[in-house]
């Protein structure tokens, strides 16, 4: 599809715009007001806003009865310094402390730019719903909009999602046929032991020592209690306990995060936590206590889906233009509630070698807005028979 180079450049001002005014989680009002903005001169049908506190949704009805389908982007951006200043791009952010350094302004623009260009021409089956979110850095703008009522009001059947990805070919789209981004649980462990003089060991138990011998033991469930052919991470962040060289302390404090992309691997990690926790603790006469919290669950790509939607942007953007994998990535995303409630894919659309989202050197790539937009058309071409 051909897109005007006024569309593009609208798109591209308005993304360089969001970026001077970035808002975090929940914080999202400038940019909501900007999209609602836009989107009313899109012709929706509906709009909908301060869904989950900031997130908005509108509604564009086909001209004919069938699917419900939703296309999600995220709208919040990081709590970071941005990198560069004026003297290196003059958007950059204007908010100390505050930085679109993830892409979400490109994902947000690219969603209206679809949205402008299906507002044209009603000639599809059923109902698009363009869902721009609120708060997906801190995982929680997915579930706070669900629990505002968002599949109730608008009970799509499948919905689908995109993020940019540096250091994968610019402008072309990767596909996961299945697990695509992990589950992320955190834990905290609490050993308690009996303190005393570093002098007299043999009167004291030692949580510092059930510390070590729990974090070398819990690296054994991946490599000895979860398949080879699945994947798990445990790692710690934090490790708290002891006030000097001379004093065993009575209580160790250790957290961290475990990632996983299968269930079953999920539920087996966090028993063998608890087993291995138990018996160490027993062994060296202390006590322990975990507190596991399961956070955001894993993204799994529907196959068939995958499989048709990267077909038909093959065929019709070229084969280069689109490819299925098995390469899933290690960060989470509240997409994953969407796919409690319907089937969906999430794909990621390279932006070049580029710093890594997160980096304050990180800028979304404008070149791409174009091929993001043909990403969504494909969508409702392939699940609505679209009329492009």
């Amino acid at each position: 599809m051909h897109y005007e180079p006024e569309l593009i450049d609208e798109l591209v001002a308005l993304r360089r715009s969001l970026h001077q005014h970035p808002e975090v989680a929940f914080e999202e009002v400038v940019t909501a007001a900007a999209v609602e903005s836009y989107l009313q001169r899109c012709n929706m049908d509906e709009i909908h806003t301060g869904i989950g506190q900031t997130g908005i949704v509108a509604v564009l009805h086909g001209n004919r009865p069938g699917k419900m389908i939703a296309l999600r982007a995220d709208m919040d951006a990081l709590p970071m310094q941005e990198g560069r200043d004026q003297t290196e791009v003059e958007y950059c952010s204007h908010l100390a402390g505050r930085f679109h350094g993830c892409g979400h302004d490109g994902h947000t623009v690219m969603l209206l730019g679809a949205a402008k260009i299906l507002a044209k021409h009603r000639h599809f089956s059923g109902t698009l719903v363009f869902i721009f979110q609120c708060a997906e850095e801190n995982l929680l703008g997915a579930k706070a909009m669900l629990d505002d009522g968002l599949y109730t009001r608008f009970p799509f059947d499948e919905i689908y999602g995109l993020h940019n990805m540096p250091g994968r070919a610019r402008g072309v789209i990767e596909v996961n046929q299945a697990a695509t981004l992990t589950a992320s649980d955190i834990f905290t462990l609490t050993l308690q032991g009996k303190g005393g003089h570093g002098a007299v060991p043999e009167r004291c138990v030692d949580p510092i020592v059930m510390a070590a011998r729990l974090i070398a033991d819990y690296q054994t469930i991946i490599s000895r209690s979860i398949s080879p052919l699945q994947t798990a991470t445990i790692s710690f962040g934090s490790i708290q306990g002891g006030s000097s060289h001379n004093i065993i302390p009575d209580k160790v404090i250790l957290s961290g995060t475990v990632r996983t992309y299968d269930p079953q691997v999920r539920i087996e990690v966090k028993q063998r936590m608890q087993q291995l926790l138990d018996s160490v603790t027993q062994g060296y006469g202390g006590k322990g206590e975990i507190t596991y919290i399961a956070g955001c669950p894993s993204v799994i790509n529907d196959d068939k889906l995958a499989r048709e939607l990267v077909t038909a942007f093959q065929q019709w953007r070229g084969i280069e233009s689109c490819y299925l994998a098995n390469s899933p990535v290690g960060p989470s995303e509240d997409f994953a509630f969407y796919l409690a409630h319907a089937p969906g894919v999430y794909g990621f659309l390279g932006i070049g070698e580029k710093p890594m989202c997160h980096h304050p050197h990180y800028d979304f790539d404008d070149s791409v807005i174009g091929q993001g937009i043909d990403w969504w058309i494909n969508i409702a071409v392939t699940r609505l028979s679209y009329q492009r």
